[in-house]
């Protein structure tokens, strides 16, 4: 992508917080003998988010539609048809998306992308028994009370304790924490996992400050910050660039990286810089992901970004919670092997649901954890835990804060 461009996603990235995840990819039919299974996606379509957000995801589906084209379940095979419908990344978006996927489309399986579209079209998912599979979902969305909603994509309870103790191992220096994210629903899901864990690691949360939609002027909320004196912050570029110039010498983290945020905020004031959730980036990238990329590039001329990389891992799961099911369109079935902690492999190795000791039930693929620094202008892998172990920790830092 033109610099320019890359610039520009950066702040909108940044402010939106966004990360576009949609289930499985295009295509199917048209084949004899492959079925059609038709998912649903809400995803913002048009506008900038479009740009940097919605076409990027539908690009990758694409890809994977074509690298894995068909899978088999109960020996016959299928093929996943995508139904994509522009949510504006808005609550208002997400009623409409679900309402017409599922009475128009007729789906049983959707995810929606963004906290606030997928919190809006829950109850129309619930209520019509519809599978939701959520982005970046709130622990007060997921539970025994809302069975048909499930998050396939990392959580942020499990990625902000592996950051936590990595902080506390590696740099027992850093004792007050400072967190800054978009007020919204996405933002918050990230701040308060940061809020509730930071005292079972000693950590002071000395400052939160929620960044309202449409905010260009960053130089008050840092103030603010920079006066709060933190020796580390969670908060993005477009924050973090104003602290610096005033002076901030503490450590960031936040949850995704492009070269371009180096670009932006001068990669003399990004080295060590945190990464708390998995990017397609580094040198311990699997060559499959390497191989998925090269060939979106190739065909759009799009840089690897961290929602195209969720997608990828979406696309290989399904076919396996189906195959474990014995189904691909029995909702009690496919829940039941979901609540039932099901295990599937991907690129990053096995992975499984699990969430019962947290929230009551298992609703969430339970990933490893990463963390990568920024050191000179690589992305560098520094510290991981498999799923079993982040989860257990996870457990043992919120204990039963979130079981309904």
């Amino acid at each position: 992508m033109k610099r320019w461009f890359s610039v520009i996603a950066v702040v909108v990235l940044a402010l939106a917080l966004v990360i576009g995840v949609a289930c499985g990819g295009g295509g199917g039919g048209g084949t004899p003998g492959v079925k059609t299974v038709k998912m649903g996606a809400g995803l913002p379509l048009s506008g900038i988010y479009g740009t940097v957000v919605g076409t990027p995801t539908i690009h990758a589906m694409e890809v994977a539609r074509d690298m894995w084209p068909e899978f088999t379940v109960a020996g016959q095979r299928y093929a996943i048809k995508a139904i994509n419908e522009d949510n504006g990344w808005t609550g208002a978006g997400g009623v409409a998306t679900a309402t017409k996927l599922i009475y128009t489309d007729r789906v049983k399986i959707m995810h929606q992308s963004g906290a606030d579209a997928a919190g809006a079209a829950q109850t129309i998912c619930e209520q019509a028994g519809v599978i939701m599979d959520m982005s970046a979902a709130p622990p007060n969305l997921l539970g025994p009370d809302k069975p048909h909603t499930i998050q396939i994509c990392p959580n942020y309870l499990m990625d902000t304790v592996a950051l936590f103790k990595y902080v506390s191992e590696t740099y027992p220096e850093v004792k007050r924490v400072a967190i800054s994210f978009a007020d919204t629903a996405f933002g918050h899901s990230m701040g308060d996992a940061a809020v509730d864990a930071a005292p079972y690691f000693d950590l002071d949360v000395v400052g939160t400050e929620w960044v309202p939609s449409g905010t260009t002027e960053f130089y008050p909320l840092a103030t603010r910050l920079v006066e709060e004196n933190p020796d580390l912050v969670l908060c993005d570029v477009t924050i973090l660039t104003p602290m610096v110039e005033m002076g901030y010498k503490g450590k960031t983290a936040y949850i995704s990286w492009a070269e371009s945020y180096g670009e932006y905020i001068g990669w003399e004031n990004y080295q060590g810089a945190m990464i708390y959730q998995p990017n397609p980036y580094g040198a311990d990238l699997p060559q499959e992901a390497r191989d998925f990329f090269a060939e979106i590039k190739a065909r759009f001329d799009e840089e690897p970004s961290q929602g195209p990389y969720f997608t990828s891992i979406t696309h290989s799961v399904w076919p396996e919670v189906m195959e474990a099911a014995g189904t691909v369109d029995d909702v009690d079935k496919l829940l039941e092997t979901i609540h039932g902690g099901v295990s599937v492999d991907t690129w990053l190795g096995p992975m499984h649901f699990g969430g019962e000791e947290l929230i009551g039930i298992n609703a969430f693929l339970l990933w490893p954890a990463q963390i990568h620094e920024i050191r000179d202008h690589d992305y560098v892998l520094v510290y991981e835990m498999t799923p079993d172990e982040v989860y257990q920790l996870a457990c043992d830092v919120y204990g039963d804060k979130y079981k309904k």
